[in-house]
């Protein structure tokens, strides 16, 4: 028997969040990328620091 109180680092929900955070980011430089007027360098140097942040807040 093990009094482990170990608590999972991410749960279901969690785990779908972060999938949906990242899919919207990939879309919305692909959005930029075929609708803006930027290369694919300009696009990622937008969409990176809202990843940053989310992965700083877990």
């Amino acid at each position: 028997m093990c009094d482990n109180n170990a608590v999972p680092e991410i749960g279901k929900i969690q785990d779908l969040v972060a999938a949906r955070v990242y899919g919207l980011a990939l879309l919305s430089g692909a959005m930029l990328i075929i609708f803006g007027d930027t290369n694919p360098v300009e696009a990622a140097g937008f969409v990176s620091p809202f990843l940053v942040m989310f992965e700083q807040r877990r």
